[in-house]
């Protein structure tokens, strides 16, 4: 994009119709890539060299973040120990947050940099008047990316009200006045960027979760893992990053037992310490959702600052600091170990021997005169010390990286080898307005993200893309069909496989593992791409068509989730009262009745409830039946859950079902075999293993769980995620799974085995549902009306369509509200829960739909001005 802007002089396209099933260009890239600097440069290198420009980028980020901090800090902190400033430094570079995201996110090491340029532009203004620094840093912080901005503009805003609490002499009006212009005008100025993807917010999935997750509280293990977190990164509750090395947390201490004399740096840690409490603080910090901590990395530069006081300072120790560092010491001790099980580990261990390591050195400083350290041996070994420390915390979170069964790097070998072998993927036509699904191509390295992004650089207009600020108006049609692998980050994903539902979203074409079922409707071409086999659909829904048939909201919202997926096929649902839909594929689609084994083997119904506490060595309904029905054979089997409820139990409860399992099983193995079976058989020691590992566990207080269901050698799970999976976490009491094709109407292969979470109480309905697959679906998407001569343009499409009446035309476009029809001002119908409808007139329509990016206009003027406002603040500052 870069270099077709600067190289070739044509900006690119404001809507891709290869990211996902299309997106805005600029509100999906500005959010991580477009406003990041340092992937400008990439434009003057080869493709061939771009894994290594990205590590080598990686390095640069994190020298620039230390360059940044010790400039700032020598121009805040007067101190002729230069040395202080360097093993600061290490504090600031090599936090558990740097440790985390220079693996994972390096984008995420940008707010290093900025962070103490922004503060201290802040000083300049409120201190010296100069006030061009603070507009030029508040540009780049919400230029960068508006979600990091927007955290370290709060970060920033908390600090001035401390600062100005503190010294009142600069709590005056006119200065108050110019440091909100000087804001105002950065701001201005990321404009560009920043108003599009902040609206894409506005309608993105992420919108519409709840705050902090619905908690009020963390739970109680959190809390006692929390002061272990000073000094590790080993757990990462909630993205809370700590790991401050030994010597952050030691000047920490310090500086709280001089309160006064350090108020402005201890009051900023101390309101740090309340956020970090509370989840609804955390999620007012993280833009009003999720309780995520990514925030902490503001406290590295006061943290830091807390070192250079101490080590200004380090000869006038007392034994009360001496104190107070033991008692810290052996509380972290016991929250690390706490938090881990109780199980000892090399990196747990180091960390408290850097700690204590440290301490020794202190006492040796402040030890009788022939002991005492000079300043260059007493330097030196604080660096080395230091440095130790920060190679731990680099390696704690990763020291599956230096495996090659675990690791989740890979080498650039492979990174070329996955982006050069996209192009085979690529379409015949760009006209071609068909989708495609390409199956995660990570395999070992799997994820959350496997990969989705990869296929764009093919164009082959893959439906599954992962990005932070995806479509709510596609979560909205992806939550009403029920789909099973659909997230806040990546809404469509696999579309689980559904046959109806990948065709209609279009897509003719997939890519799959040989782990993956294929959906009925599809043939195999005999063609491997990139060890994937190819598949094609016999027909699949158009881009732009009219529906045979129309239903209303109400009646729509009725059905089924299976019936919704068949209904969409033919049917236009708009808000409109009058329908008349389509019924010749809705009324094939079968609800089977079933029986449940082997508590309810002779009763037949639609429905089966299922409720079971576990572990118990009763007999629990593990499997799900019924009789032959030749008439589905070929169908798709769906398995809807609904009212779906999990309780983990208290801990006492989970304790004791826990131990009477343990003895009860025991005990009935012995009467099978009418002797000891083992005689390792130790319930004291049992007891105390499972309190070991249980009594700091995440797991029972977040929520999360799993229902697995296995048809004929298809497993498919529906999968909780937890509160603590913060963008992730997606309550749902109902959802729909795919077990794949019915191939056989053998009473001996209709049952599905169930597998419910080994420990707390689950219950849920289950009805299953068998969907038509076979030429009867042709028939059905050969009755909508195709518009004709579709073309797809750099910002819209075009089509032809004549019409008998006034009409809607169906799409399946994503909804958003850049789509405009040429020649009309009226906003375009939201249609089928998600997508775009087109208004036809009676006769000849020459389409014409055009994309224009939301508030991109006003940002570009809005960016102009705030660069003009800059211009004449740097001039005044210089000249007047």
């Amino acid at each position: 994009m870069l270099r077709g802007l600067i190289l070739h002089h044509h900006i690119w396209a404001q809507w891709d119709w290869n990211l996902g099933l299309g997106q805005d260009t600029i509100q999906t890239f500005s959010y991580y890539v477009m406003g990041d600097i340092f992937t400008y440069p990439s434009i003057l290198f080869h493709e061939s060299q771009m894994a290594a420009y990205y590590s080598i980028m990686i390095v640069v980020r994190l020298f620039l973040a230390g360059l940044s901090f010790i400039f700032a800090a020598k121009h805040l902190i007067r101190t002729n120990k230069q040395w202080t400033i360097l093993v600061a430094s290490f504090v600031y570079m090599y936090s558990g947050y740097a440790s985390y995201v220079t693996f994972a996110h390096p984008f995420f090491l940008n707010p290093l940099i900025i962070m103490p340029l922004l503060i201290y532009g802040l000083h300049r203004a409120m201190i010296s008047d100069k006030y061009g620094m603070l507009s030029i840093m508040t540009a780049w912080a919400l230029f960068n990316n508006f979600y990091l901005g927007a955290i370290m503009g709060l970060g920033v805003a908390i600090y001035w009200v401390i600062f100005v609490s503190v010294d009142r002499n600069l709590f005056k009006l006119t200065k108050i006045i110019k440091v909100i212009i000087s804001v105002a005008a950065g701001a201005l100025t990321s404009a560009v960027l920043f108003l599009p993807s902040f609206y894409q917010l506005t309608v993105s999935t992420r919108s519409s979760s709840k705050l902090a997750n619905g908690m009020t509280w963390y739970p109680l293990s959190y809390y006692f893992t929390l002061p272990g977190l000073s000094l590790s990164d080993y757990a990462r509750p909630y993205w809370v990053t700590g790991g401050f090395l030994a010597i952050g947390l030691i000047g920490i201490t310090w500086s709280i037992r001089r309160f006064k004399k350090y108020k402005i740096i201890n009051i900023t840690l101390l309101t740090g310490f309340i956020i970090l409490l509370s989840p609804i603080l955390a999620a007012l910090m993280n833009g009003g959702s999720s309780p995520s901590n990514r925030w902490t990395f503001l406290l590295m530069m006061p943290i830091a600052f807390t070192v250079i006081f101490m080590l200004n300072h380090l000869r006038e120790l007392t034994s009360h600091d001496f104190i107070w560092w033991t008692v810290v010491g052996i509380i972290v001790t016991f929250s690390l170990f706490a938090g881990n099980k109780f199980k000892f580990t090399y990196d747990l261990g180091s960390v408290m021997v850097i700690y204590f390591a440290t301490l020794l050195i202190f006492a040796i400083v402040n030890s009788n005169q022939n002991l005492r350290f000079k300043t260059s041996i007493l330097a030196t070994s604080l660096i080395l010390v230091t440095g130790l420390n920060a190679v731990i915390m680099m390696r704690d979170r990763h020291t599956n990286q230096m495996s090659s069964t675990t690791s989740t790097l890979i080498s650039s070998q492979t990174a070329h080898q996955l982006t050069n072998t996209q192009k085979a993927y690529k379409q015949i036509s760009k006209n071609d307005t068909h989708r495609t699904l390409v199956d995660g191509q990570l395999r070992t390295y799997t994820g959350k993200s496997p990969a989705d992004n990869l296929p764009i650089l093919a164009e082959t207009k893959n439906i599954n893309s992962y990005w932070s600020l995806q479509n709510s108006s596609l979560n909205e049609l992806n939550s009403s069909l029920e789909n099973n692998t659909s997230n806040p980050n990546d809404t469509t994903n696999t579309a689980d496989f559904r046959s109806l539902m990948l065709r209609y979203l279009g897509v003719s074409r997939l890519f799959l593992n040989d782990d993956e079922s294929v959906p009925n409707g599809y043939e195999a071409t005999g063609r491997q791409i990139n060890s994937q086999t190819e598949y094609v659909a016999n027909s699949t829904v158009p881009l732009i068509y009219k529906a045979a048939g129309t239903l209303n909201t109400a009646q729509f919202n009725s059905l089924s989730t299976s019936q919704k997926e068949t209904a969409l096929l033919s049917n236009l649902v708009t808000n409109k009262k009058s329908s008349n839909p389509d019924t010749s594929l809705l009324s094939k689609v079968v609800q089977i009745k079933t029986n449940l084994l082997p508590t309810n083997a002779d009763k037949l119904t639609k429905t089966q409830h299922i409720s079971v506490s576990t572990p118990t060595t009763k007999l629990t309904p593990t499997t799900i039946t019924w009789p032959t029905n030749k008439s589905i054979k070929g169908y798709e089997l769906h398995a809807q859950l609904t009212n779906i409820r999990y309780s983990a139990g208290s801990f006492s409860e989970r304790h004791k079902k826990a131990l009477d399992y343990y003895i009860e099983n025991h005990n009935e193995e012995i009467m099978m075999a009418g002797q000891e079976t083992d005689l390792r058989y130790n319930p004291t020691l049992y007891n105390f293993s499972w309190l070991r590992k249980n009594v700091m566990s995440y797991a029972a207080t977040t929520g999360e769980f799993d229902i697995g269901l296995n048809y004929d050698g298809v497993s498919n799970t529906f999968n909780q995620t937890g509160i603590n999976d913060l963008s992730f976490y997606t309550p749902r009491s109902s959802t729909t799974l795919n077990l794949g094709t019915i191939t056989s109407t053998d009473e001996d292969n209709n049952s599905i085995s169930l597998s419910l979470p080994t420990s707390g109480k689950t219950s849920f309905d289950i009805t299953l549902w068998a969907v038509p697959t076979g030429k009867s679906v042709d028939k059905t998407i050969a009755k909508d009306k195709a518009a004709k001569d579709i073309t797809m343009t750099k910002n819209g499409v075009t089509a032809k369509y004549t019409s008998s009446k006034s009409d809607i035309l169906a799409t399946t476009i994503p909804y958003s509200k850049g789509w405009h029809l040429a020649g009309s001002k009226s906003a375009l119908p939201k249609v089928n829960k998600g997508f775009i409808g087109i208004p036809v007139h009676k006769g000849k329509n020459n389409i014409k739909l055009i994309y224009r990016t939301p508030l991109l206009t006003m940002g570009v003027f809005a960016s102009i001005f705030g660069i003009i406002i800059i211009g004449l603040i740097l001039i005044v500052e210089r000249f007047l």
